[in-house]
């Protein structure tokens, strides 16, 4: 009863929301068929495309920003339902991981765009405003699309390389896949709401080394979270951690070199898939592993998609219900 009535509320704002970015999409100058999959993609946080990528789409910069849109959707669970307590107390302005999402959106962007001229890059091209308007562009939405755990790439992603003057920072797209979206949502990785709890009980446990008989402050969703939520997400975090750990031993076992194995078991974990093509020095191709590092692989996509406490509350009697 109880997952029907769930049911009932989810299924016709998730699907109104992918028909909705359809026909944007469409509009924008998709076909039916690549506008149908980048929307379903969106909304289900998969960076599955009929056409290579959104460098193969027609709808160019406005179907992206539409897309953008859309994918903050996958930041915090504020922004189609009012369930929580945050939604009490100030909603999406006060939503601890909203405001990290778009923070990280800002900050990284800003900092590949300003180390073209840390880096004295190009220096000829920096009276080039559409180039940098172009290089900025392509960085905010690939930071917030690897966020997302979505994985599409911006087709002014180019631009953004050669303003900053780095190559494929896998490493970057692999940390914000790790972070991920907001708590139930389509997003995977590690959850932002567990990275504040973590942020929160870090700031706490450093105030008391300086005031020992202190007492906590804040609000009471911060009190929540230092309280016990800060513990709940440490076990989450150690989890993924030892899975991640454990996950990639298993594949470099298996002969895949280190390296590409880190990309792929984390890939699966967060389930960011176009980490594969862009992660690593060179696109990682599957149908060229062998059976068993097939194994652990889809074993790291079923542990990112139900997370490891759930997997352990199933196995666990005493948490059945009767």
């Amino acid at each position: 009863v109880r997952i029907t009535k769930v049911s009932t509320v989810l299924i016709p704002i998730y699907f109104g929301l992918t028909v909705l970015l359809w026909i944007l999409l469409a509009v924008g100058g998709d076909t039916g068929l690549v506008a149908l999959c980048h929307a379903m993609s969106v909304m289900a946080t998969s960076g599955i495309s009929p056409v290579g990528g959104l460098t193969g789409a027609s709808s160019g910069v406005t179907g992206e920003a539409v897309m953008m849109l859309f994918m903050l959707f996958a930041l915090s669970r504020l922004t189609f339902s009012t369930d929580t307590v945050t939604s009490d107390t100030g909603g999406l302005r006060s939503d601890p991981e909203f405001r990290i999402g778009i923070a990280l959106v800002i900050i990284v962007p800003l900092v590949l765009f300003f180390r073209h001229y840390m880096g004295a890059f190009d220096v000829n091209a920096e009276d080039d405003i559409q180039g940098a308007a172009r290089a900025f562009w392509g960085s905010a939405f690939t930071v917030l699309s690897f966020l997302t755990t979505t994985g599409f790439i911006s087709a002014n992603w180019g631009e953004a390389q050669a303003w900053s003057g780095l190559g494929t920072p896998g490493l970057l797209f692999m940390g914000l896949a790790v972070i991920g979206g907001g708590v139930a949502t389509t997003a995977g990785g590690v959850k932002l709401l567990r990275v504040f709890a973590l942020y929160l009980n870090g700031l706490r446990e450093m105030e008391r080394l300086v005031h020992p008989s202190s007492v906590s402050r804040g609000n009471p969703m911060g009190r929540r979270l230092q309280k016990g939520g800060a513990f709940i997400a440490w076990i989450f975090f150690m989890l993924f951690a030892l899975s991640l750990a454990f996950l990639t031993i298993a594949l470099t076992a298996t002969g895949v070199a280190f390296d590409t194995s880190l990309v792929i078991v984390v890939a699966g974990l967060s389930t960011t898939g176009p980490l594969l093509d862009v992660a690593a020095g060179a696109p990682i191709s599957l149908a060229e592993l062998s059976g068993t590092a097939k194994g652990v692989f889809v074993a790291a996509m079923v542990l990112g998609r139900l997370e490891m406490l759930a997997i352990i509350a199933l196995l666990t009697p005493d948490l059945w219900r009767g």
